[in-house]
């Protein structure tokens, strides 16, 4: 069975896309069974509402059986995938983690671009950062935000980044900062008066540094130092 538009309570179809192989894509769009919107890359919202004439995502909220610990693995399971070897030791129950939050990540993960309103469902309600900018704190990282940038469509805001800011505590004052989960890229770009990064995609950096006269290099996912590491030279 079809779900049913939150607008007016009609059927929706599938949106489809891609190249179509013959005219059958085209018919059943004529025919009003899927909406096909042609193009190499679908969207968020996976329906179509013939009668509104807009795309639509009937999807619900996550279950509360999901947790802020789930969603901090799931951060964490990210981080590692951005860059292997780079975490810190982490505490427990992160460590070694339980089978049911492993199973928890693999949930999160499937739903690939959530929207705002499902993080805050978990999460609680966020605290703007400007316009689509929307800050989590997480206990996992008491200083800092979680940032996501978000997308806003006709069926809600669907995250698209994310990156660390700072909620509380000083920035790093001298090179002896430079401890894990404790500097964001920012502060130590204005520190040691590195070339900018802007990027809004740039999910992974690598600086180079000096501390106590020895070649370092720190390394940045969504905008917060993992890890650090003296630098071979060749």
């Amino acid at each position: 069975m079809s779900p049913k538009c939150e607008r007016c309570d009609g059927p929706l179809v599938p949106v489809e896309y891609g190249m179509p192989v013959g005219d059958e894509l085209y018919r059943r769009h004529e025919r009003r069974e899927i909406y096909f919107t042609g193009g190499c890359m679908g969207g968020p919202e996976p329906w179509w509402c013939w009668s509104c004439e807009r795309f639509a995502d009937p999807e619900p909220r996550p279950p509360r059986s999901m947790t802020v610990e789930g969603y901090q693995l799931y951060v964490l399971d990210d981080m590692r995938g951005i860059a292997p070897e780079s975490l810190p030791a982490l505490p427990a129950p992160y460590d070694d983690p339980p089978a049911g939050l492993v199973e928890e990540v693999g949930r999160w993960r499937a739903m690939q671009s959530p929207k705002i309103k499902d993080l805050a469902a978990i999460l609680g309600d966020p605290v703007s950062g400007g316009p689509s900018k929307h800050r989590f704190a997480l206990p996992l990282w008491p200083d800092f935000w979680l940032e996501h940038t978000s997308m806003d469509t006709e069926v809600g805001e669907y995250v698209l980044d994310r990156r660390f800011v700072r909620r509380a505590g000083e920035p790093m004052r001298s090179a002896d900062d430079m401890r894990p989960w404790s500097v964001l890229r920012l502060e130590a770009e204005a520190f040691f008066g590195w070339e900018p990064t802007r990027s809004p995609y740039m999910y992974y950096h690598v600086m180079p540094f000096q501390l106590g006269g020895r070649p370092m290099e720190a390394y940045f996912v969504h905008d917060l130092l993992l890890k650090v590491s003296e630098r071979s030279e060749s």
